[in-house]
C-alpha cells in the first residue's frame, strides 16, 4: 500500500489518517498471516520529514516451540517511522567518503513522493513476533523419548526413565563416599586466583 506525501511538505502542520488493511506475505515457513492486517496510521509533516504513527492489529499463525503444533495469536503493534527525501543525485556515498548524518537513519521517500506503508508495517510486525512461541502457558510439549504430544494424554513412557548413558550415576550419592582416610583431606575445588586475592585482602 503506497500513499502520496508530497502535499505534506508544503504545510508543516498538515496531516491525515490512513486506514490500513492489507494481506502480508509470510516472512518464514513457520509464520503465517491468515487474515488482513488492519489499523489506522497517521501521517504528518515537519517541514523537512514525514512522521508516521499508528497501531495495527494482526492475527499471526505460529508453530509452538514445545509441541510443534500450529496456533494463532493476536498481535497489536505500535508503528512509528520517519521518512525523508533522498539526496538530489540519489546516489549513496561510498563507504568512508563521509560520516553518517541524521537522514541516513530515516526511511527514504520514493522519487514520486510516495511511501510504502505495507513494508513499514511488515517490518514492525516481524520485530514484534515472539522468539519462543507457545500455544499456551501450560503446554506440556513432546515426550523426549517417543515424540508423542503430551497434551493429548500420557504416552506410556515411564516417567522415571533416564538417559541410559547416565544410568551408572543413578544411585550415586556424595554421602556414601564416607570420610577420607586418616591423614588425608577431602579434595576440594580450588578457588580462582582472583577470588583468593579478594578473600585474602578482606581478611
Amino acid at each position: 500500500m503506497r500513499t502520496y506525501v508530497g502535499d505534506l511538505f508544503a504545510d508543516r502542520y498538515a496531516g491525515r489518517t490512513v486506514a490500513f488493511s492489507e494481506r502480508l506475505e509470510a516472512p518464514a515457513d513457520d509464520v503465517r498471516f491468515p487474515a488482513p492486517v488492519t489499523g489506522e496510521l497517521a501521517l504528518s509533516g515537519t517541514g523537512r520529514t514525514i512522521c508516521l504513527h499508528g497501531q495495527v492489529h494482526a492475527v499471526v499463525g505460529l508453530v509452538c516451540g514445545a509441541c510443534l503444533r500450529w496456533f494463532e495469536q493476536p498481535l497489536d503493534v505500535e508503528v512509528s517511522e520517519e521518512f525523508c527525501r533522498r539526496s538530489p543525485d540519489g546516489v549513496p556515498a561510498a563507504p568512508g567518503d563521509q560520516a553518517l548524518g541524521p537522514d541516513d537513519f530515516l526511511m527514504p521517500i520514493e522519487p514520486d513522493d510516495t511511501v510504502d506503508l505495507t513494508e513499514v508495517v511488515r517490518q514492525h510486525l516481524i520485530l514484534a513476533l515472539p522468539i519462543g512461541p507457545r500455544c499456551s502457558p501450560d503446554c506440556r510439549g513432546l515426550c523426549p523419548r517417543c515424540g508423542a504430544d503430551r497434551n493429548a494424554g500420557p504416552c506410556g513412557c515411564e516417567i522415571g526413565e533416564i538417559d541410559p548413558r547416565l544410568q551408572v550415576l543413578r544411585g550415586w550419592s556424595a554421602e556414601e563416599e564416607g570420610p577420607p582416610p586418616a591423614g588425608e583431606k577431602r579434595r576440594t575445588r580450588p578457588r580462582p586466583a582472583r577470588e583468593r586475592r579478594t578473600t585474602d585482602k578482606g581478611e
